[in-house]
């Protein structure tokens, strides 16, 4: 009894079909539920078609010119030709009334434009002038540092005395706090200001394109940030090191322009040796900032007027366009005043 081949009955073959049939009737179930959601969705979908059917609304005839055809859900038009055609029509009958109203009486915007314009215009001339003289003061400037070079140097024992005298006072450094001797305070605070500003980065994407400017800014672009420098290019410590590196020789001449009361040119010239003047330190750059400084001012005024003009043209353009007139209207109730500005605005 114990062997299967004897007794084949007893084999676990036979209970397969019982699990097919499990899987047929999970089958089953699941395509009932589909089903049943088919026959949801269509009911749905007719009970809609039915109301859509018996709503007026979604039943309206085009609003297009001759049209006879009912509109699309959603929609007053049967296409987009009726709608055109509609709107064409409403333009070639309101726009002529709307024109000859607004010919009618004056447009007081107008009028504000105009003044505007006309002192864009005068201010546009006076900034020109401007940068015309900035432009003279470079040139002459330049001259009088070549002038300057020019000049004998003269050694005194005056120097001498005054810089002994200064060693002993000290100074504290306006950047890094440290104290400095007088005689070396001017140097001291240039190399402090020229490391704290490098560390700052004045960058844009685009080089300047400035037609008849020279030496502006310094323009010179960085593959890191892959920006253009625009500090001035006087003034610029991390691109002017050339100026740095250069030694000042003992026969220079400082060069410096002479000045009585501040502002009274005396057409003198300082003639101490430039390595020896503090008084004088870096007089060429800072002077050659200021006048640099002073163009990209004018520069930046002529900049803003034209965005001013431009603005002020474009809205006197569209104030008598197409969309202005049809969408605005000004109701003139007595024909006999044209002007219909008030007393105070008059």
């Amino acid at each position: 009894m114990s062997d299967t081949e004897e007794l084949p009955f007893l084999d676990p073959a036979p209970q397969k079909p019982v699990v097919n049939v499990k899987k047929m009737e999970n089958l089953k179930k699941k395509k009932e539920k589909k089903e049943k959601q088919k026959q949801k969705l269509t009911e749905k979908r007719k009970h809609t078609e039915k109301t859509d059917v018996k709503d007026p609304v979604l039943l309206r005839q085009c609003l297009g010119p001759g049209c006879v055809y009912p509109t699309r859900p959603g929609s007053k038009y049967c296409s987009d030709d009726c709608g055109m055609k509609l709107a064409a029509d409403r333009i070639y009958e309101i726009l002529p009334q709307r024109i000859q109203q607004w010919q009618k009486s004056p447009c007081i915007a107008e009028e504000h434009g105009k003044k505007m314009l006309e002192r864009i215009h005068r201010e546009q001339q006076d900034a020109h002038s401007r940068l015309k003289d900035m432009e003279n003061h470079f040139h002459e400037l330049e001259a009088i540092i070549q002038r300057g070079k020019q000049q004998a140097v003269c050694k005194d024992g005056e120097t001498n005395q005054s810089s002994k005298n200064s060693l002993n006072l000290q100074i504290f450094c306006v950047s890094c706090g440290q104290s400095v001797s007088m005689h070396v305070a001017m140097r001291h605070m240039e190399r402090c200001f020229a490391k704290y500003e490098c560390k700052s980065s004045f960058g844009s994407m685009y080089p300047t394109c400035i037609e008849g400017a020279t030496r502006l800014f310094c323009d010179v672009y960085d593959p890191k940030s892959k920006k253009y420098c625009k500090r001035l290019q006087v003034l610029c410590p991390e691109h002017s090191r050339d100026n740095k590196v250069a030694k000042v020789s003992d026969d220079e001449v400082c060069g410096c322009p002479l000045v009585h009361n501040v502002f009274e040119v005396t057409g003198n010239f300082c003639c101490l040796p430039k390595r020896l003047c503090n008084l004088h330190y870096c007089w060429e750059k800072l002077r050659r900032a200021e006048v640099d400084l002073e163009r990209i001012r004018a520069l930046h005024k002529l900049e803003e007027l034209v965005e001013q003009e431009h603005k002020v043209r474009t809205a006197m353009r569209n104030r008598a366009g197409l969309l202005g007139l049809m969408l605005h209207q000004t109701i003139q109730h007595d024909p006999l005043t044209t002007d219909l500005r008030s007393r105070l605005d008059s």
